[in-house]
């Protein structure tokens, strides 16, 4: 099977011949070269993609144990809220193991008991990050 293209601005003139027939047997030929099986990222190589994996399941994951800080609305000293814990927090507000020592508009500064170690750990945090207890990191979690 032949398609004819013709140019009607050129007085009607075949420009150009193309055979279907040949395009849809060369097809077949094209994929069975590429046996191998598609490739797991389309933006790194597969050893950038085995590296990223590799980190990834070394990291210490955000769990329930870890310590987050969301927000802060700042007023004064000792006028302020904020969120730790997906709770809010205020002056007022205590925890036996969790403690507020001092609260600025951009960080909080606070005591955590470890009971199982019997240990405290003075840790500051600002909006949006996390102290991993696991690894005893602070980190940006949105």
């Amino acid at each position: 099977m032949v398609v004819e293209w013709r140019d009607t601005k050129s007085g009607g003139h075949t420009m150009k011949k193309i055979s279907a027939l040949l395009l849809l047997l060369a097809t077949p030929a094209f994929a069975a070269e590429n046996n191998a099986p598609p490739p797991a990222s389309l933006f790194f190589t597969p050893s950038e993609t085995h590296e990223a994996e590799r980190l990834a399941a070394h990291e210490a994951p955000t769990g329930a144990g870890d310590i987050r800080l969301g927000a802060i609305m700042y007023y004064g000293p000792q006028d302020w809220s904020l969120w730790l814990q997906g709770e809010k927090w205020t002056p007022e507000t205590s925890r036996d193991d969790l403690h507020i020592l001092q609260v600025s508009p951009n960080d909080v500064h606070l005591s955590w008991r470890d009971d199982e170690k019997g240990e405290t750990h003075l840790i500051t945090l600002h909006p949006n990050e996390s102290y991993q207890i696991a690894t005893g990191k602070t980190i940006f979690a949105p």
